[in-house]
């Protein structure tokens, strides 16, 4: 018996050669980034449902329930086009990180020190504005931009183009202002306000507390749809939450805030900067 695992084996191995072995480590590599990105989204629990339907109809085309059998074939078809519109968000976050190719990085490595000054300034006075509107209680929305564009965001506002400092951000989100109603986009490449009054869509995760309200959906379906991060003050509590892939993280305070952008902006492969100390 042994002996003939053993030929069975060393048969197996013999017949492998290189492209088979490169083959092989292609799916693996595959399939473990596909069980990853379903690790951290709703679709774990639509894959446990395909897989069922999937043994279902394996089980039922044994034993010959022809009706059944071919009822489930179809329903498999009609399921995946399904999945693919449910899941339009996820899909597309996954596919922009394809997109964001190592030559682009490298390419942004070459950041000059004047530019991580610039992002780092900027850092500064949305956190002091966050640190002030969440003393006082007053709701506040801001998106920074990263390697999503988010023209068709900004062209919902009403165009600024300006510096952001700590006084123009109070300002725009003081209530009954025209503009407070809305989130404030910075842009990714020269870090300015590009626009304030802008609206967001809102998340379709029906999971969420019913304590989240529409400025913090708003906010997680902009993350959802982009590689934004977005920072959010509560109106009601004054709580400081930032959004991120699709997650939020809440209580925050003005240095949890400015570790959290400081990696999101300054750290990340391509821009300059070290990393600050935890």
């Amino acid at each position: 018996m042994w002996e003939t695992l053993r030929s069975v084996i060393s048969t197996g191995i013999s017949a492998m050669n290189f492209m088979a072995v490169i083959d092989i480590l292609i799916t693996a590599t595959v399939i473990y980034l596909l069980l990853e990105w379903l690790k951290d989204s709703q679709a774990i629990q639509v894959l446990k449902g395909v897989l069922i339907i999937v043994a279902l109809t394996q089980i039922s085309g044994w034993i010959g329930l022809v009706t059944i059998n071919y009822i489930l074939r179809n329903l498999l078809t009609v399921g995946l086009i399904a999945i693919i519109i449910m899941f339009q968000p996820e899909l597309r976050r996954t596919l922009e990180k394809i997109g964001s190719t190592r030559l682009r990085d490298f390419i942004s490595s070459f950041s000059t020190k004047e530019e991580s000054e610039n992002i780092t300034r900027t850092i500064e006075q949305v956190v002091s504005a966050a640190s002030e509107m969440s003393r006082t209680k007053t709701g506040a929305l801001i998106v920074f931009e990263r390697d999503t564009n988010l023209k068709d965001i900004i062209d919902t506002g009403t165009l600024l183009d300006s510096v952001p400092t700590k006084q123009l951000l109070i300002n725009i989100f003081t209530p009954n202002t025209p503009l407070h109603d809305g989130a404030v986009i910075i842009g990714k490449e020269d870090h300015r306000i590009k626009a304030a009054g802008c609206l967001l869509p809102l998340t379709q995760n029906r999971n969420l507390s019913q304590e989240i309200g529409t400025r913090h959906r708003s906010a997680i379906g902009m993350s959802e749809i982009s590689d934004a991060i977005v920072v959010i003050v509560s109106e009601e509590t004054g709580v400081i939450s930032y959004a991120l892939n699709g997650k939020l993280s809440r209580f925050l305070d003005a240095k949890a805030l400015t570790r959290v952008l400081t990696d999101a902006l300054v750290n990340t492969p391509g821009n300059s900067g070290e990393k600050e100390a935890e």
